[in-house]
């Protein structure tokens, strides 16, 4: 892990928790250069959704807000997987549970062929790891570490982004928390605190 200096960190906002179900509706990048944030995108997505509620007192997006200022779901895929591609790798806090579920379903919806996600980095993996003494092994993916670390149960172990903030003793400016590209930004801080401890 020491030596990923560079990579693309990526975080969704969505319409629900069921990717089969619910959409992405937000997409936040954050393009990391030699350990450092160079540069930040986020655009809302126009999926033919209503967005609930419930979602909206989450992360502040209605469905107004995607109608008007979002482009279609089949450009912001193009976007993001572009963005993958030119990554040297890419990293999200428990992606492999959330967002790359949620990456997959859409590209399955819109025809698209999905990037191969087993090499993704999620820092809630290693957090947990972490906590729970569990190292990854030389010859195991990203994926199959962060499946390994979820199936093990561990009551009241939390490692949320403000959990991992808070442990880690990183300055975020949490009043943003559930905007996508600031929740990029921030997972690249966990991540760097978690490369260099």
């Amino acid at each position: 892990m020491k030596s990923v200096q560079s990579y693309l960190v990526f975080d969704f906002e969505t319409t629900g928790l069921n990717p089969d179900a619910d959409r992405i509706i937000q997409v936040g990048l954050c393009v990391v250069t030699e350990g450092t944030a160079v540069d930040r995108f986020d655009w809302l997505v126009n999926q033919d959704v209503e967005v609930p509620q419930e979602a909206t007192r989450i992360h502040g997006i209605s469905t107004d807000d995607i109608r008007f200022r979002g482009i279609a779901p089949r450009d912001s895929a193009v976007r993001i997987l572009d963005a993958m591609k030119r990554a040297p790798t890419c990293i999200g806090h428990n992606i492999h549970r959330f967002d790359v579920r949620f990456l997959l379903a859409e590209s399955r919806r819109l025809g698209i062929q999905a990037p191969d996600c087993e090499h993704f980095i999620d820092t809630a993996a290693i957090f947990k790891g972490r906590k729970l003494g569990m190292s990854r092994n030389p010859t195991e993916s990203p994926k199959a570490y962060a499946d390994r670390v979820f199936s093990v149960r561990a009551p009241g172990l939390k490692y949320s982004v403000p959990t991992c903030l808070a442990e880690l003793g990183i300055g975020s400016g949490t009043a943003q928390l559930h905007n996508a590209s600031h929740d990029a930004y921030l997972t690249h801080l966990i991540f760097e605190a978690l490369r260099s401890a």
